[in-house]
């Protein structure tokens, strides 16, 4: 009985771990799309807004990265925190190309879109884990 409330104490830290990775990912998705909505790279806020977002996302990937070390390799949960960690890094890679002298154009915002559309959805598929 000791072992089973172990087992069932750890899978509710896990569940907690994996919300607390979800609710930084939302955030900082949202905070992403407002700095994306139009004229937000003009704004007057726009560069301490991006160090916000640098910051959110550095604090998302060590805490994706510790989650990551605490499953066995092949489970679902470390396929879709990969997931979520790849998704974040093409979506910071893309919104930091488009703040280079010349990136800010129409090709380029729809890359922004797309790579921030799979961040959300590795997000959510995140939450939904930690649901179960």
């Amino acid at each position: 009985a000791r072992s089973g409330r172990r087992r069932s104490a750890a899978a509710a830290g896990w569940r907690s771990r994996l919300i607390d990775a979800y609710a930084k990912g939302s955030a900082l998705h949202d905070a992403m799309s407002v700095a994306e909505a139009p004229g937000g790279l003009a704004s007057a806020d726009a560069a301490a807004r991006w160090a916000d977002i640098q910051r959110r996302a550095d604090d998302l990937a060590q805490t994706l990265y510790a989650l990551r070390e605490a499953v066995p390799p092949g489970s679902a949960d470390r396929a879709r925190i990969d997931d979520t960690l790849a998704s974040l890094q093409a979506a910071r890679s893309a919104m930091d190309a488009e703040r280079a002298p010349g990136g800010a154009g129409y090709e380029q915002a729809g890359v922004v879109r797309s790579r921030l559309a799979s961040f959300e959805s590795s997000v959510r598929a995140l939450g939904a884990t930690g649901r179960e």
